[in-house]
């Protein structure tokens, strides 16, 4: 199995919100896009790529998926919605003659091995070491994390439950906005502030703290009012980079990511026109009292649109190289 699936591959990379899927037609070959769809448009995954199959002239002979939620061997389930993946019954209701489920973030810890410097965009530039740890993590529709250990060309990539850890206030700003940013939550976790509905969380703290009428947003429109310039916008995003930076240092930190951090997702590369290197370089690395371990991190963003399907591909070529030819994860016909 190190040698790889059977070509045509489908791979897919399904989150909360979307399901991008493509189709790698031979081992090493860049990855054509099929189509992009609404997770919510359909009931079940085989409902959704089964859509797009019928559609297809040539079909795939197997599929890796990378799903936003955390894996029980061949089962997945995703965190914000409703779709359940169960390996080999997906297999027979759609004819792959084998599979695996990978964790999105497994999917873009992969692609570190692959990405280009042309894919990166460095906000703070450290002493990265080639065979260290790399840590890929950040917000989307949740927040994600997961790190590729390398030893040469081969590696294991590790997914991790981060989101999930708990968060405080540090600095005296987010004091200030912690009220309305932990309001109604049980636990504030970093999923539920470094997300796109943590984004709108950071706003409405903001207009909460000016007294003005918090108006119907959503991530994107913060986004959007942001970039052009609009105060509340622009310092919900710049206290939401702020806390970003803090938390990638942090995990930099339990994995001792030498090797660099990568920020993924579809809000740091939308916002990173708004992104302060000085200030991001400060909190990333004011680890005290291990400022000097922390000064060796580097942290770059990926700016490639297709970073998870890139990782996929590589999966496809050679699981052996990520550790996941592992026979209590493959399905088969």
């Amino acid at each position: 199995m190190s040698a790889g699936f059977p070509h045509p591959v489908l791979v897919a990379d399904i989150g909360g919100t979307n399901c991008r899927l493509s189709l790698v037609p031979t081992p090493g070959a860049l990855h054509e896009p099929l189509a992009r769809i609404s997770t919510g448009a359909h009931p079940t995954p085989e409902a959704a790529l089964g859509s797009v199959l019928s559609t297809l002239t040539v079909k795939p002979r197997s599929a890796i998926l990378a799903v936003a939620g955390p894996l029980d061997g061949r089962k997945a389930q995703l965190t914000n919605a409703s779709w359940h993946f169960d390996g080999p019954e997906l297999g027979r209701a759609l004819g792959f003659e084998q599979g695996l489920l990978v964790n999105d973030f497994e999917a873009l810890a992969a692609s570190l091995a692959v990405l280009r410097d042309r894919d990166l965009f460095n906000l703070v530039r450290g002493q990265p070491e080639p065979e260290g740890p790399r840590l890929v993590l950040g917000p989307g529709t949740g927040f994600g994390a997961a790190a590729l250990l390398r030893r040469g060309d081969t590696g294991m990539l590790v997914p991790t439950e981060s989101g999930h850890i708990g968060i405080g206030p540090e600095d005296p700003t987010e004091v200030k906005l912690w009220p309305a940013l932990s309001d109604g939550l049980a636990r504030v976790t970093v999923e539920e502030l470094l997300s796109g509905s943590g984004l709108i969380r950071f706003h409405r703290a903001v207009m909460r703290q000016s007294d003005v009428a918090e108006p119907d947003v959503s991530a994107a429109d913060v986004s959007a009012l942001a970039l052009d310039g609009n105060p509340g916008a622009l310092m919900a995003v710049v206290c939401f980079w702020r806390l970003l930076a803090r938390v990638a240092g942090d995990l930099a930190l339990g994995f001792k990511a030498t090797g660099g951090v990568y920020l993924a997702g579809g809000i740091a590369p939308r916002i990173l026109p708004l992104a302060d290197k000085a200030t991001i370089h400060a909190v990333f690395a004011g680890k005290p009292p291990v400022e000097d371990l922390a000064a060796r991190f580097a942290l770059n963003v990926i700016t490639a649109d297709d970073p998870a399907e890139q990782g996929l591909a590589a999966i496809a070529a050679a699981p052996g190289r990520f550790g996941l030819d592992d026979p209590a994860r493959l399905w088969f016909a």
